[in-house]
């Protein structure tokens, strides 16, 4: 149970209150939005039923990052080389602001 209103699976709910309904606004489109709150307000479907609508479309969305993740699985060298290089631009760019500070406050 996810809106406190619904103790039941026929008990009318309230979107709006849903905090599991707020991911929907995020993730599903406006015209599916509005087909599981009606759903909702008319207990014509239940909690399980409308959180599973936005974990399959999370899983879509997040499908392409796990597909790339499982490739630099392969190549961990790659990955250090890039964390590496990034770290090296990131340390230059913060020393260049400390002499800026530095600079500014008279040091």
């Amino acid at each position: 149970m996810t809106d406190i209103r619904r103790k039941r699976r026929t008990d009318p709910g309230d979107p709006e209150d849903c905090p599991a309904f707020t991911l929907h606004k995020a993730f599903v489109s406006q015209e599916k939005r509005e087909e599981l709150a009606q759903g909702c307000r008319k207990a014509g479907m239940g909690c399980l039923e409308c959180k599973t609508v936005v974990i399959e479309r999370l899983e879509e969305i997040l499908s392409p990052y796990r597909e790339k993740r499982r490739s630099f699985e392969k190549k961990k060298r790659l990955v250090w080389d890039m964390l590496e290089e990034g770290n090296r631009r990131a340390r230059g760019a913060a020393q260049k602001t400390m002499e800026d500070v530095r600079a500014h406050l008279g040091f």
